[in-house]
């Protein structure tokens, strides 16, 4: 079958709804096929899609990688550590760059918060390009209908060209609005929550951030995007 045809390579790159056991019209694969399995964001595998697919592979090596190795849940991540890479490492290696907060704190009453962030971030911006500096603004909030509202919001208050992107656009979308941005046709993009790991783009580096996470641990993850250095 499908999985044996495997057996030809020596690296198989998947996720695991294409091919947990988990998944009913997924057939069972031979327990045997793979030596070691490498497992991104790991913080998902208590997931019975991803536990069931570790499970398969018995006397396969399982090295798990992830930034956030504490869930909320409070469920386990099965294993032991056997290598931490601390943030203050990543400053030392050049990973990491610095952050720089700008509050926005508009004394006008009669302006809206948004219309003075948008406001804001166009100058940063606009400061930034100045500079020689090939930056992009991302636009933060965490609903749809909230990124349609901002959308507008920044189209009739600011010369910004924008374009919203979140997880009900489909993948040839997102990749449309990254090749925008690499062709200078786009200053940034309205997002919802984080666009979803594993989506990387280095030069955005302004992130106007309209309505805040909920919990400290997953905005330090997001600021941690911005200050990551190219």
């Amino acid at each position: 079958d499908g999985w044996e045809q495997l057996r030809s390579h020596d690296v198989v790159i998947s996720t695991p709804n294409c091919v947990s056991p988990a998944i009913e019209e997924i057939a069972d694969p031979p327990t045997d096929l793979f030596d070691v399995l490498l497992i991104d964001e790991a913080h998902h595998s208590p997931a019975k899609t991803w536990n069931d697919l570790l499970k398969t592979f018995p006397s396969a090596k399982k090295i798990l990688f992830t930034a956030t190795p504490f869930r909320r849940d409070r469920r386990e991540i099965e294993g032991r550590f056997t290598y931490n890479y601390p943030i203050a490492k990543s400053f030392e290696d050049g990973i990491f760059g610095k952050i720089k907060y700008i509050p926005v704190n508009e004394a006008n009453e009669e302006i809206d918060n948004d219309i003075a962030i948008a406001k804001r971030a166009e100058e940063v911006l606009k400061e930034d390009r100045e500079a020689n500096l090939e930056h992009f603004l991302m636009v933060r909030t965490d609903s749809k209908k909230r990124a349609d509202d901002l959308a507008t919001i920044y189209k009739n208050n600011t010369q910004l060209k924008l374009e919203v992107i979140h997880s009900g656009h489909s993948y040839a979308r997102v990749k449309k609005a990254v090749a925008k941005l690499k062709a200078h046709e786009l200053d940034g993009i309205i997002c919802v929550n984080m666009l979803g790991e594993g989506f990387n783009f280095p030069n955005l580096k302004i992130a106007a951030i309209h309505t805040p996470h909920k919990s400290l641990e997953i905005t330090l993850q997001f600021v941690g995007r911005f200050a990551r250095t190219n």
